[in-house]
């Protein structure tokens, strides 16, 4: 949920097609793809399968907002998208993945899955603070949480400290006494 939330802020405030952004906005706002069940943020570590649900879900915005693209492209064109365009716009066609529709048409969500980290993560998770292999208990939870405040405290301590010396300098630099002058050398 927290990784969501930040993609939607990200959108929200960086992202350079207005008309891609506001489509995302109202999707996300209005619990599009059903995100808000899918991203439940549990108390404990989330299980694995969270991770694998964003992904998915990510993939099925994706897809979503290129028809959504190319049905605005044909308008705007006075035509109306064609099924073969339509089959292009969406990943993974056919040809790259077989198993990932079946005769139906319907997505199967493991092979999608599957396809997903074959295309973006061919050599496996690199890194592993990501992977939620098992769950904490608790004393190692409450440690880390203590390790964590003062991790926290000394970053913004130093923070702080960056920011006052800053001030500082531009308060030094505007009012001209960082300029030398020759009673100084006298």
């Amino acid at each position: 949920k927290v990784v969501a939330d930040t993609m939607r802020d990200y959108i929200a405030n960086f992202f350079g097609c207005e008309s891609c952004q506001q489509y995302f906005l109202g999707m996300y706002d209005s619990c599009g793809f059903n995100h808000c069940r899918r991203f439940k943020q549990p108390k404990s570590l989330p299980p694995p399968e969270s991770w694998s649900q964003f992904a998915l879900w990510l993939w099925e915005v994706h897809n979503d907002i290129n028809v959504k693209l190319l049905e605005a492209e044909s308008s705007r064109m006075g035509t109306v998208a064609s099924k073969q365009k339509l089959e292009l716009a969406v990943w993974p066609s056919s040809e790259s993945c077989s198993s990932c529709k079946d005769q139906y048409g319907k997505w199967n969500s493991d092979a999608v899955l599957s396809q997903l980290k074959k295309q973006y993560w061919p050599g496996g998770v690199q890194n592993f603070r990501y992977i939620v292999l098992k769950k904490k208990d608790r004393k190692e939870e409450e440690s880390s949480g203590y390790a964590e405040l003062l991790e926290n405290l000394f970053f913004l301590a130093f923070s702080a400290g960056i920011v006052m010396w800053c001030v500082k300098k531009q308060h030094i630099n505007f009012t001209g006494r960082h300029k030398k002058y020759e009673q100084d050398y006298v």
